[in-house]
């Protein structure tokens, strides 16, 4: 059996200690072993952190051209790569790791024989999470692993810290959200949603651009809070000593651009409430608020469903999206109903802001709602909705 087909036939597992759940004790331990392999690199004259090196290509690129490559071939084609090393099996005179770059991930083909004994065997003192470059011919395994046979490498950076364990990933929820760089290494879904937030973001802008609206940034500090209901972050300007505001929303400068004359403007910007925190709710978080001029309600909803439309096809490639166990299409017309229809529809009331005050009050009473005295027809309306 040749070195390939038994490094490749091998099932043991890739166990190296930043692969086990380590205590705080050991991750310490981990984290002075390889500051003093850093120290060591240094003193044989080898930056652990280099300014630079130049790629030939992203890993994504080269698995679009190469993806189909025939087991066995070997391309003729040298590749110049940089990214994380996620894993690093060795194999007596052969080693494989696994590289990773934000477009995605190659198996690297490491053979003594092409490398040498020396830089082979700095290769293999390489641990999980470092970052490295390779230069390497572009080939496929015997069984068809689409690879880099590495001819030269060089790290680029250090990593002093292990990573989570390779088959469990970042499982702790506070450490994913507190973490999010970590997170963002280790699990494939956090970079997925990353991806996919900034498409569906791309497109809306390119729709509003389109349509003609002026992007603009207005002001995030205020002297006084407006635009929606919301308990605000209060901070100090020195300067002027004067407590200002961290804005809520975006709407009222934006509506003072059209008074200005702008006919229509849109800003995707961060807002700020303090208010409760969870997985779901931040207390900053990015808004998009648009306003054109000789426009209604009716405007208003052919914009959105062009936006959420445009932004579902490029995040995913099609309008139709999977919520909740069931298949929806967002593409436009979508239905277009009254809230009071359709808490009628759903909820089987009979509610609406035109009737009196005491009949809303017994209908959420009837129901089992809370309500305040401030309330009005409407409110009470709104609170049967919610309960949609």
């Amino acid at each position: 059996m040749s070195d390939e087909n038994a490094a490749e036939s091998s099932s043991e597992p890739l166990d190296s200690p930043e692969d086990l759940e380590a205590s705080s004790e050991e991750r310490a331990s981990i984290r002075a072993q390889r500051l003093e392999r850093v120290g060591q690199l240094r003193a044989s004259g080898v930056e652990p952190y280099p300014y630079r090196f130049e790629r030939s290509s992203d890993i994504g690129p080269v698995r679009d051209e190469w993806g189909t490559l025939e087991a066995g071939s070997e391309t003729g084609v040298i590749v110049r790569l940089a990214g994380r090393l996620m894993l690093k099996r060795e194999q007596g005179r052969l080693t494989f790791g696994q590289l990773r770059d934000r477009t995605g991930e190659i198996q690297l083909f490491v053979s003594a024989g092409v490398l040498g004994k020396e830089s082979f065997g700095e290769f293999n003192q390489l641990d999980r999470g470092d970052w490295v470059g390779v230069e390497g011919e572009v080939m496929s395994t015997k069984k068809g692993e689409l690879s880099v046979k590495v001819s030269e490498w060089v790290l680029l950076s250090k990593a002093l810290r292990p990573l989570p364990d390779k088959w469990k990933g970042l499982a702790d929820v506070d450490a994913r959200y507190r973490q999010r760089y970590v997170d963002l290494t280790v699990n494939p879904d956090a970079r997925r949603v990353f991806e996919t937030r900034f498409a569906a973001v791309d497109a809306i802008r390119s729709v509003l651009r389109e349509r003609g609206y002026l992007e603009v940034e207005t002001p995030i500090l205020n002297l006084q809070q407006g635009g929606a209901t919301a308990r605000p972050f209060i901070t100090h300007y020195n300067a002027l000593t004067l407590d200002t505001y961290l804005r809520i929303a975006l709407e009222l400068p934006l509506k003072r651009l059209l008074v200005g004359g702008l006919d229509r403007v849109f800003e995707i910007g961060r807002v700020f409430r303090n208010e409760g925190i969870d997985t779901r709710h931040n207390p900053e978080f990015t808004m998009l608020e648009s306003y054109e001029a000789f426009a209604d309600y009716s405007d208003m909803m052919d914009l959105v469903e062009v936006l959420v439309s445009s932004a579902a096809i490029a995040a995913n490639g099609t309008t139709k999206v999977e919520l909740g166990g069931s298949s929806v299409d967002l593409a436009p017309p979508w239905r277009r109903v009254s809230m009071v229809e359709l808490i009628k529809e759903v909820v089987g009331v009979d509610i609406n802001p035109g009737m009196e005050l005491s009949e809303t009050r017994a209908i959420l009473d009837g129901r089992g709602l809370e309500w305040k005295d401030s309330w009005g027809p409407g409110r009470c309306t709104l609170e049967v909705y919610d309960e949609l």
